[in-house]
């Protein structure tokens, strides 16, 4: 039995951009079937269909006007994932210059 976690940033996509209405199970569902044995792929195919037809019924509800902020949220969603992975703004005091010890300094 493959007791790892799933995918963060999946995770985080599918908490953001799924639909409200069947997040929680499907990411329960999602979550055991990928602990059970499913692979990564398998894992990040159904986050994105999860996604896309998310999206699909809201533009299909809404009409065009729906398509301009779906597609946002996508990539407002997308940037902070990845300003997320990348650490920005991650920095801390010890990072910074003046805050470095050298055996001139006698810190």
């Amino acid at each position: 039995m493959n007791a790892q976690n799933p995918p963060r940033l999946a995770m985080f996509l599918l908490e953001h951009l799924a639909s409200p209405y069947h997040r929680e199970s499907l990411s329960g569902d999602l979550i055991e079937q990928y602990q059970s044995g499913r692979s990564m792929w398998w894992f990040w195919r159904q986050v994105l269909s999860a996604i896309l037809a998310a999206r699909m019924r809201d533009i299909a509800a809404n009409n065009w006007p729906s398509l301009a902020k779906s597609i946002l949220r996508i990539l407002n969603a997308i940037m902070l994932a990845a300003a997320l992975a990348l650490g920005v703004g991650s920095l801390t005091r010890a990072d910074s210059p003046q805050q470095i010890c050298t055996p001139q300094a006698h810190c």
